[in-house]
Formats: structure tokens, C-alpha cells, sequence
């Protein structure tokens, strides 16, 4: 069966210009609206009936909560958070939740949930910089809303902690007592906006306190203990090993401190901080940067649900959410 992604590539336009011509809807030109439909006709294409009768009729309220591929770590601690908040506001709106993912599909993955008509709205947690669906999804006027930052470029809701100045004032609190070896293990590759922004704030706290930025210092895992673990055996490879190590997630700064148990050095001996926090992280005394993401997921299905009501252009909101820095045993100065 033919998909509107089918139909935009053989009337050699994009999907947000077929949907636009095959709804009745924009300002195409008559050639480019006639190019469309007959691709569509050539292709016998032809829209999931049931499922935009319902949504129409509003028999089926349904709102897409899309996340990391499963296996990225900023899952195993914070997904019930997420998927309890977003759960909570939609429910009170009479609203089912619908769950999936990104993957090597990217976003034609998203459009075509989008294409499919079962989804009124989309949730995005920690989305990759994937500008060109953003924009897809403006251009379609179909409501969303972000669990971070924006990509630069896209205009849009979104919730989130400031991650840039919450990793910023990490980095700056190690510095100020004492350390200027310091290390950052990202919990997943730099196209996912927060791990960027994370890094981005640990690179301008060095900087701007006129340290060296060095990227032997720095290690992208995908957040389980086995890449905090490796984090650890490349930093103590370097002739001048970090004193003090932020690492992107609980699970890294656990295998941080088992790769050094394992040597039989003392943990004690190195700063760690952590982002996220959990029962977990505290019960092995790991200094954290506590983000509320229960909070950021209510706030941000709020936003949708405005969004949902409202078919308009409307202005989009942003939200900042304060972050707290929790001290605990493994916040070490220098000595």
C-alpha cells in the first residue's frame, strides 16, 4: 500500500507538500497540486480512512510520546518518570498515549506516524537534532512539542532544564575546588540535542576559566556501565589522568567507579558527578544534578494538549524548569 512518503517522492515534492495538496489545504501553485494528485492516483494511494474519521469525529484522542531508541541510555531511570507524566495530563483530557521510537529511520518514522491519522499530537523526549522533520511537522501545522532545546532553526514548544548552564555550573563547582583535570563522559552520541548541549556547557566552563579544552578528556558512550567502564580505562590511560570526572549518566558513573574498584584504586580519590540522579546513584554517595522529569513531562503534555485545542498557528511557548545540584560523598576537592 502506497504511503504519502511515496507520493511526495514520485511528484518529486516533499511530504508536507503532498499532505498539503491531498487535504485540499496551502497555497500551492495549480501545477504543483496537480502533480500531487496525479502521482496519488498513479500510485492508487490512499489515506487511512478509519483512522482520520476517528480523529475527526474525535472517537480516538491519541497523543505519540516518541523517545530514544530503546537501549540509548536516558531510559532506565527516567522513562517511567517521563511516560507517568505524559500518562497523568493525558488521561485528565480523556487522552490515550500511543509510545515509540526513533530509529536508523529518523524522521520518516515520525511522519509517517503522523501520515497514519491515529496520533493528534507528539511528545518528543530527548529528540535528536533532526531539523528537517521539525520543520516537516510546521509546515504540516501538526502539533508538538519538545522535551529539550530546540535544534537552532526550529521554531517550536518545548520544556526542559537549561542543560548547558546545569552542566556549565557543574564543571564551574569542581574548578572552584581545586580540580582543572576535568573529564566528561557523554551518556549518547552528540546529535542528541541534550548530549550536545551537556558538552557544550562543560567546554564553556573550561574556557571561560581559561583551562584547555582537550578532547582526550572527553568520551561518547551510549550510557551503561560497560561505557562508563570504558570511560574510565581512557582517562586513566593519559599520561595526566582527570581528578574529577562528570559522566552523562547514573549507570556511567557507576561503571566509573567499579572500573576503579577493579584496579584496586580508591574512588574516593576522584570527583564524579552525574546527571538525572536515582535511588541507585545515591545509594553509591554519587553527587548528581537532579533533573524533575516527571515535571517536564507534565508541563510539556500540557503545552501539546493547548496546542491540540487550538488548530491555529498560535505562538510557541517555551518552559525552563529549574535543575538542583545534590552533594553527596563523591564530590572530592582537591587535597
Amino acid at each position: 500500500m502506497a504511503t504519502i512518503k511515496d507520493v511526495a517522492k514520485e511528484a518529486g515534492v516533499s511530504i508536507a507538500a503532498a499532505s498539503l495538496a491531498l487535504n485540499g489545504k496551502g497555497s500551492l501553485s495549480e501545477e504543483t497540486r496537480s502533480k500531487i494528485i496525479e502521482a496519488a492516483e498513479r500510485l492508487s494511494y490512499k489515506p487511512n480512512a478509519l483512522a482520520k474519521g476517528l480523529v475527526t469525529n474525535n472517537k480516538i484522542n491519541t497523543v505519540g510520546v516518541i523517545i530514544p531508541k530503546p537501549g540509548t541510555e536516558f531510559l532506565p531511570f527516567v522513562g517511567m518518570d517521563i511516560l507517568s507524566g505524559v500518562g497523568e495530563v493525558a488521561s485528565e483530557k480523556k487522552y490515550n498515549m500511543l509510545l515509540d521510537w526513533e530509529d536508523g529511520l529518523g524522521g520518516s518514522k515520525v511522519l509517517d506516524l503522523v501520515q497514519s491519522g491515529i496520533v493528534r499530537g507528539l511528545v518528543f523526549f530527548v529528540p535528536l537534532n533532526d531539523v528537517k522533520t521539525f520543520r516537516t511537522l510546521n509546515d504540516l501545522n501538526f502539533p508538538y512539542v519538545l522535551m529539550s532545546r530546540p535544534p537552532e532553526g526550529v521554531y517550536c514548544s518545548w520544556v526542559d532544564v537549561d542543560n548547558a548552564d546545569a552542566s556549565y555550573q557543574a564543571t564551574v563547582s569542581l574548578i572552584k575546588s581545586g580540580h582543572t583535570r576535568i573529564a566528561y563522559s557523554s551518556p549518547a552520541p552528540m546529535d542528541y540535542l541534550v548530549s550536545g548541549d551537556r558538552h557544550s556547557g562543560y567546554r564553556q566552563a573550561l574556557l571561560s576559566h581559561n583551562l584547555a579544552y582537550d578532547e582526550s578528556y572527553v568520551s561518547i558512550g551510549d550510557g551503561d556501565i560497560q561505557s562508563g567502564k570504558r570511560a574510565m580505562e581512557q582517562f586513566l590511560s593519559l599520561n595526566e589522568p582527570p581528578t574529577a570526572l562528570i559522566a552523562g549518566s547514573n549507570l556511567q558513573a557507576i561503571g566509573m567507579i567499579e572500573s576503579l574498584k577493579e584496579r584496586g584504586l580508591d574512588h574516593r580519590e576522584k570527583a564524579i558527578i552525574t546527571f538525572d540522579d536515582s535511588p541507585l546513584a545515591e545509594s553509591y554517595g554519587i553527587s548528581a544534578i537532579h533533573i524533575p522529569t516527571n515535571l517536564i513531562a507534565k508541563e510539556s503534555t500540557r503545552l501539546l494538549m493547548k496546542r491540540i485545542a487550538n488548530p491555529r498557528r498560535i505562538e510557541p511557548e517555551s518552559i525552563v524548569i529549574g535543575a538542583e545540584f545534590i552533594i553527596r560523598s563523591t564530590f572530592v576537592p582537591v587535597r
